[in-house]
């Protein structure tokens, strides 16, 4: 086969864009050749690299695509990309599946056993090689196939941070979630996988225990390394989560810590006058309401009971801010009471009340 060669029927069977040399290319992306020359050949002067600390300590490198890099990034990602199949495994990364990690936590919701395994450095594991072939296999010609490597890749690997690099990690995981997948059909065991997260469950332990190291090899076979720290096995009595989610008896649940915070995080807003928190705490309240359905409802009463409350109906500035502010649109205006609780000889009845509001402002300022 002719290293020029282009496999036209592969791509218009997947309904993928033809293109054979830079010109064409260059015509589909509306950028001139120079400009795709340079992102391909020259991809590590257009990643601005910073760093995060992982909770269990150490750093997670992310490498963020200049704007000129992002946008022909998401152009492969919706053209190309995304018409790609993936496994029924795969619950992360896809378009349209807002509730994957609920999806994922799901699979394992009534099995008596849990078996939690995660990649070590995932992304930095899917070689610029594997990207290659990627492209290669379904249809384009080498040249065609280096360019769009490179353009997904930094210094031959899929970084974090790139658009393209969670698509492109579960379809080339495509193979590794066939096998895993069969292996557990034959022993009655779920799978599913989240990204780096892989997820097993049954209610036979021993055939649990004893899958470990065939899932192991399989992965090392397919270019991935366990991360033996975090491998966990779960039992009955275990508190059981999965990708941050905890299943009691058959029954999802937000995490804990996430809930509290968001009562909190209400009160302070309105008592300081301070709503620049107000999309966060719309998003904590959405997530965990996507896994506890009508936890929405319990913060929408939580806020009506708080808008009566006298200790801020008395303060004219706070039922303003309250109302400019409101965290939903269904919350009822706050209805200001400072005129008939604040006459001079009911003041001293809440003096305390202003005294307390005006250290906590002053100490938050």
């Amino acid at each position: 086969m002719s290293k020029n060669f282009t496999n036209t029927f592969m791509l218009e069977a997947l309904g993928l864009p033809l293109f054979t040399d830079i010109k064409s290319l260059s015509n589909y992306l509306g950028l001139s050749e120079k400009i795709i020359y340079l992102l391909s050949v020259k991809t590590q002067n257009y990643y601005k690299k910073f760093f995060l600390t992982k909770k269990r300590g150490g750093q997670r490198e992310i490498l963020a695509p200049s704007y000129s890099l992002k946008l022909v990034q998401r152009w492969i990602l919706r053209e190309i990309l995304e018409k790609l199949p993936i496994s029924s495994a795969a619950q992360a990364y896809i378009k349209g599946n807002g509730l994957g990690i609920k999806k994922n936590a799901e699979i394992h919701k009534n099995s008596l056993y849990i078996l939690e395994i995660d990649f070590k450095d995932f992304f930095p594991s899917i070689s610029r090689d594997k990207v290659f072939y990627l492209f290669r296999n379904i249809g384009y010609n080498i040249l065609i196939s280096n360019v769009l490597a490179n353009l997904c890749t930094f210094e031959n690997y899929l970084p974090q941070g790139g658009v393209c690099s969670p698509s492109l990690s579960n379809i080339i995981c495509f193979k590794l979630d066939k096998r895993i997948h069969t292996l557990c059909l034959k022993r009655d065991i779920n799978y599913s996988r989240y990204a780096d997260d892989l997820a097993f469950s049954c209610d036979n332990k021993v055939s649990l225990i004893k899958s470990k190291h065939l899932i192991s090899r399989i992965a090392k076979d397919e270019g991935f390394k366990l991360n033996d720290s975090k491998t966990r096995y779960l039992s009955p009595i275990s508190h059981k989560i999965v990708t941050g989610i905890t299943i009691d008896n058959g029954v999802l649940k937000a995490k804990k810590e996430l809930k509290k915070l968001v009562r909190p995080m209400i009160f302070r807003s309105i008592t300081s006058m301070d709503y620049t928190q107000n999309e966060k705490i719309r998003g904590i309240v959405a997530y965990v309401d996507s896994i506890e359905k009508g936890y929405k409802d319990s913060i929408l009463k939580y806020i009506a009971s708080l808008s009566t409350k006298f200790d801020f109906v008395v303060f004219e500035d706070i039922v303003r801010e309250f109302n400019k502010h409101k965290f939903y649109k269904e919350v009822n205006d706050m209805v200001d009471k400072s005129k008939d609780y604040l006459s001079e000889e009911e003041f001293d009845d809440i003096s305390d009340i202003i005294d307390i509001r005006n250290k906590y402002l002053k100490s938050i300022c």
